[in-house]
């Protein structure tokens, strides 16, 4: 369990943060005038459901992000040859966690030990801790990483917001990089940057906690079963089941037979109905739980089979 949330969060974070500078720069003398913007992840297909508010430079620009859990991201100046930026990610945490508390996820994911085995390959731990997060739990970490891409060798430090909320672990990934030449002075521009990084950090605001029980903030257990949208799954699933099931019994009692089956007849039937749905469903990708439902199908259609007209009076 413990391995598994370190693997997630390591594959899904290249970078991450947090060590104490106070160099001023351009950008965060901007930002602390008051030149930001506030993002939304609301509606945002990405999202996967979650909003959460950030704030940003105003003259950053602002571009999709290239893998599927990148949300967006956040590009400053990078004339000099030195990359400035952040990414919003959001990715579901593994499904064997999703009956734990956030509390218990956090406490496996953010110990000590599992901060330091985030590191990906080629990337060296710096610093990091547990932290909150508008309230929820949550780390941060701060990393160098080397890399190498076409033959361009790379040097990139970070500084990684994380925290978990709605069954999602999401992070806010900021960093500074360049090519492998330019290394001191990314870390110096790195520290320079910290206060902005961390000012970004703070601002992160989930709305939806506050306008909603934390019942329905959880996932909750239909949720987990059947997905977000667990009530038309559930709906849609009784309508095949019982349609599909019940239809082949129901036309042979009173259309073809047109009178009740003999018992040995009826039992036939329905065994031989029963394994062409098991089939029919397997086929369609139905879990167990559908399998489960076919033996009440199984039982009704017996009835059906058997059932006698009321004599009129």
């Amino acid at each position: 369990m413990k391995r598994n949330l370190v693997v997630l969060i390591g594959a899904l974070f290249m970078f991450a943060a947090s060590t104490l500078a106070f160099a001023q720069n351009a950008d965060l003398q901007s930002f602390s005038s008051g030149n930001k913007l506030k993002y939304s992840t609301k509606y945002h297909p990405k999202a996967k459901g979650i909003n959460i508010t950030v704030e940003y430079p105003s003259h950053w620009k602002l571009s999709e992000g290239e893998r599927p859990n990148i949300v967006q991201k956040f590009s400053g100046d990078a004339s000099d040859g030195i990359t400035r930026m952040f990414l919003i990610l959001i990715k579901d945490i593994p499904s064997e966690a999703s009956a734990m508390s956030t509390e218990d996820i956090a406490k496996e994911a953010f110990s000590e030990d599992a901060l330091k085995e985030m590191v990906p390959p080629g990337g060296s731990f710096i610093k990091g801790g547990q932290t909150k997060y508008d309230g929820q739990p949550g780390a941060w970490i701060i990393v160098s990483i080397d890399s190498e891409r076409a033959g361009m060798k790379g040097k990139s430090y970070g500084l990684l917001h994380m925290f978990i909320y709605g069954g999602k672990m999401i992070s806010i990934q900021c960093m500074v990089g360049g090519l492998e030449q330019m290394s001191g002075n990314l870390y110096q521009e790195f520290n320079s940057y910290i206060p902005l990084f961390q000012q970004i950090g703070n601002s992160i605001i989930v709305p939806d906690k506050w306008t909603k029980n934390d019942v329905e903030v959880e996932q909750s257990s239909m949720e987990y079963l059947y997905g977000p949208m667990w009530w038309l799954t559930i709906i849609v699933s009784f309508v095949l089941t019982w349609g599909i099931g019940l239809i082949p019994p129901i036309l042979i009692r009173y259309a073809i037979a047109r009178k009740p089956l003999s018992k040995g007849w009826a039992i036939g039937l329905v065994a031989f109905l029963w394994m062409v749905n098991i089939v029919i469903f397997t086929a369609l990708g139905s879990q167990s739980k559908t399998h489960a439902a076919l033996f009440l199908v199984a039982w009704t259609s017996y009835i059906i089979l058997k059932k006698e007209k009321r004599p009129a009076n």
